[in-house]
């Protein structure tokens, strides 16, 4: 797991980048099947609920750009390859392959996201942050 780790620390664009991202991306997984109008009702529903799981990442990463910062930086990293994997095997899978809407779009967000995710530098933790201290009164 190391090496792992290792590897997901050499990418190129930094986390504050990779924060940024992903709220854009939960909104495009929540709100375009809906345009789209895709054909299966399947493939909206999923993509609906990966968007709603990319915006609990995007606001529970323990990065600047988060506003709880409870799950690791690792942790959203590794969530983000799995999901991003699954939204390009998925068309497949259940079986909306089909539907060209569909299946592009789960493509294209899918390999977008894989090499977006691929190229973060994902440091395992942040550094601390100074809290803000009263001084005593004299």
């Amino acid at each position: 797991m190391s090496a792992l780790n290792k590897l997901m620390g050499r990418g190129i664009i930094p986390p504050v980048v990779h924060g940024l991202l992903d709220y854009p991306l939960a909104a495009v997984l929540i709100v375009l099947p809906l345009v789209l109008d895709f054909d299966d009702s399947a493939a909206k529903w999923i993509a609906f609920g990966l968007g709603i799981g990319a915006a609990v990442l995007a606001v529970g990463t323990a990065w600047p750009t988060g506003i709880v910062r409870v799950i690791p930086p690792l942790l959203h990293g590794y969530v983000d390859i799995a999901v991003t994997v699954a939204l390009i095997v998925l068309p497949f899978i259940v079986g909306f392959e089909s539907h060209t809407t569909a299946l592009v779009f789960y493509l294209v967000v899918g390999v977008g996201g894989l090499v977006a995710t691929l190229a973060t530098r994902f440091e395992p933790r942040m550094p601390a942050e100074h809290e803000m201290v009263l001084r005593e009164a004299a």
